[in-house]
């Protein structure tokens, strides 16, 4: 890199040096004589170029590193580069939009310092202190003030001077390069434009520094315009304008239509040839120059239409891959997600630059709650229609706000036409269910059975769709079914039982489902979205939790128990208890048997043991009506059956006190630990007995690891009894000969 910007002998502009020559030569002849209109037989020479410029070479600053890669300069018209109106629209960026713009293309500076020791400072981050300029006819003059950034100087001289800030930032990139620069030279702020500049003499110091450099280069520009001093290429007449500095290369007859054109052929006197053309941004032949050419090119790229072609209506415009609604002043960004509603109703975007959209309010994202700027009316966008909601209440049940909406005017929110009204019934995208808005829910129905199951109103009324996305926003809910709907999920066979309050309980065979009543019709495949939001899992058997109450299932029906007897009770929700027929809500032990048998059974420790004898049955039952349940007999087959329980023997306990006893020939020895039944070798399991049963029988001792078994004395420990001839003053526990047979005795 040269420590000076690159001075090609193609690089030529009307210098600075002539320009005063002209100017005294005008106050002392009183006239200047403007170069004739030439033929195209005869080229008019270029004048000598006033700027270090990048006339010929590419560019500096490779655009294809920039991002920008034109294909064609379709609409390139060397006669009308640019039309006076944009040239001179000062109002096309504010300061914070220019500073944006520099921001968007270096995302991060490479920083340093350069070869000559000096800071590496990119035009986003770049300050200088500027000067001040007295008001002439061509500006109105600049305050000047410190630590002033490339923005804010842009800006100011583009306002003193009337030249559109979008030509200086374009011609600060094709001269040196410094919009997409990431490690520019401190020299190239010193000559950012070239100003004052001649290719045959040195810079003039009066115009060294990145101000003077735009506020002379925008006040030259004026002074071009003016056409008093500058004539050669005065628009209105056809000009010869050649194609590079070398004679031999060519030219080609232009007519010059404007003021702003001739005015960039002053300052880059070269029109690009067909080669230049067919670059776009690349190089062209030897015979190629590429200042004007750039010019075109980046002002295009960036800022749209040289000409000041009308900026599409609306109201949905695109901006390379970003589409934005632009409506009654504004501009909303429509994300991805409400994209194909705004295209179903408003169609394929309509193409801008980032300029119109910096050019209008920004609203923030697009929404699908449109407002009416003129009749006020909130609509939500779906299915190619608005349609309008009743109330703010809707709308915030519909997570949106009457405070912050996208604002339309009239015709662009009409455009769609009205659709249905909105109602609390919704859509999701994507997913099959319905929904409906329940306070601040969003419930889902599996279907619209489910929603008529479930007392919801007018389950077809109009349901719009809304994002996956927008749905997120509410909390989670399990997804209801029609209760007691049993279900299995897509890829599984498995059935289970779903519940409103997040369950999903599993169906080990259908004959438990008989046993409650419940239907065994199967309602297949059913997404796994519908039961992500059921986290509960549970097996179904035959004991269930309704308000609050333990029941057995029989026959269609519930029994009421004291106790699921060590099986894995259910709770279904309320919805499922409802539709469940309670056959015995009577409070005490119930036992079973088939039909056809006397056999009777008892729930106990998770299996179902025979009930020994009628001591036992009566122990167990008390006083009162014995409840017995008859099964089918396949149907008490398949429930698990565990050993014969008897009371009259072995531990019971009693509701009223909980403690444990030895059950004994009619009488009850007390157990005051766990560790006696240990060393007899009983199991640490006691049968409970009703109050009336214990109180029956007369409470007499307490046990102990000495009994005593057919007159014989033994002593318990570790499960095993030995004969002893005396008890060593232990208590000896007198044992029936029915206990005494359950002992392991030696």
């Amino acid at each position: 890199m040269s420590r000076r910007a690159p001075r090609s002998r193609n690089n030529r502009k009307i210098t600075r040096l002539l320009t005063c020559f002209l100017a005294v030569t005008a106050v002392v002849a009183g006239t200047v004589l403007p170069a004739g209109a030439a033929s195209a037989a005869s080229p008019v020479a270029a004048p000598a170029a006033t700027t270090v410029s990048n006339a010929v070479s590419q560019v500096v600053g490779d655009p294809a590193a920039s991002g920008i890669v034109k294909s064609t300069l379709v609409g390139f018209n060397p006669g009308n580069i640019i039309s006076d109106a944009v040239f001179t629209n000062k109002g096309t960026m504010t300061e914070a939009q220019i500073q944006a713009f520099f921001n968007s293309k270096v995302s991060r500076c490479l920083g340093g310092t350069d070869e000559n020791g000096k800071p590496i400072v990119c035009l986003k981050d770049f300050k200088i202190t500027s000067v001040t300029r007295p008001a002439d006819q061509y500006c109105s003059g600049y305050s000047g003030a410190a630590n002033e950034s490339a923005a804010r100087i842009i800006y100011r001289v583009s306002q003193a001077c009337n030249i559109n800030p979008q030509v200086l930032i374009v011609m600060l990139q094709k001269e040196q390069g410094l919009i997409t620069h990431t490690w520019p030279s401190a020299w190239r702020y010193n000559i950012a434009l070239g100003q004052g500049c001649p290719d045959t003499a040195p810079c003039d110091p009066n115009y060294i520094g990145f101000f003077h450099q735009i506020y002379g280069a925008a006040r030259q520009m004026q002074i071009y315009m003016e056409g008093r001093w500058f004539q050669w290429y005065a628009p209105g007449k056809t000009w010869n304008i050649l194609y590079n500095p070398t004679a031999s290369c060519g030219s080609s007859p232009v007519y010059v239509a404007n003021k702003a054109t001739s005015a960039l052929y002053y300052y880059t006197p070269y029109q690009p040839n067909a080669a230049a053309l067919r670059a776009g941004y690349g190089n062209g032949d030897g015979c190629s120059a590429y200042g004007n050419r750039n010019f075109y090119n980046y002002f295009t790229d960036w800022f749209g239409s040289t000409q000041g072609i009308k900026y599409p209506d609306g109201p949905i415009v695109n901006v390379g891959k970003d589409i934005y609604a632009i409506s009654n002043g504004t501009a909303y960004h429509v994300t991805a997600d409400v994209w194909p509603e705004y295209k179903a109703a408003y169609g394929n975007p309509a193409a801008t630059v980032s300029a119109h959209i910096a050019s209008l309010g920004q609203g923030g994202a697009a929404s699908l709650f449109l407002r009416d700027a003129t009749a006020g009316t909130v609509s939500y966008l779906n299915g190619g229609k608005t349609h309008r909601f009743a109330s703010c209440d809707l709308v915030a049940k519909w997570k949106g706000n009457c405070a912050s909406l996208t604002t339309f005017d009239s015709d662009d929110f009409r455009s769609p036409g009205a659709g249905a009204e909105m109602t609390t019934r919704a859509n999701v995208k994507g997913d099959g269910r319905i929904f409906a808005l329940e306070g601040s829910a969003l419930v889902p129905y599996q279907n619209v059975a489910a929603m008529t199951a479930w007392g919801q109103q007018t389950p077809s009324a109009f349901a719009a769709t809304m994002p996956a996305a927008h749905a997120a926003k509410y909390p989670a809910v399990p997804t209801r079914f029609v209760p007691g709907q049993l279900i299995t999920v897509v890829g599984s066979d498995r059935v289970f039982l779903p519940t409103a309050d997040g369950q999903l309980i599993y169906l080990p065979k259908f004959d438990n489902a008989r046993s409650m009543g419940l239907s065994t019709d199967v309602l297949k495949a059913v997404p796994t979205a519908s039961i992500v939001n059921h986290p509960g899992r549970s097996n179904l058997g035959r004991y269930v939790v309704c308000n609050g109450g333990t029941y057995f299932t029989a026959n269609g029906a519930l029994y009421r128990v004291p106790s699921s007897g060590g099986f894995t009770a259910v709770t279904p929700d309320s919805r499922t208890c409802a539709l469940l027929k309670i056959a015995d809500d009577v409070q005490g032990p119930l036992f079973v048997n088939a039909t056809g048998d006397s056999t009777i059974y008892i729930a106990d420790g998770g299996s179902f043991r025979h009930v020994g004898n009628p001591a036992t049955l009566t122990a167990l039952n008390g006083p009162g009506a014995t409840r017995v349940v008859t099964l089918a007999p396949a149907d008490l087959a398949g429930l698990p059956k565990g050993q014969v329980l008897r009371a009259d023997i072995g531990f019971v306990v009693t509701p009223a006190d909980g403690k444990v006893y030895l059950a004994d020939a009619g009488r009850l020895l007390y157990l005051n630990s766990w560790s006696v039944a240990d060393a007899l070798g009983l199991p640490r399991a006691a049968v409970s007995i009703s109050d009336a049963a214990g109180e029956a029988m007369p409470k007499s001792g307490t046990v102990t690891p000495v009994v005593k078994c057919n007159a014989q004395l033994y002593s318990a420990a570790g499960g095993t009894l030995t004969k002893i001839t005396d008890a060593g003053g232990v208590t000896v526990t007198e044992l029936s000969a029915a206990n005494c047979a359950t002992l392991r005795l030696r």
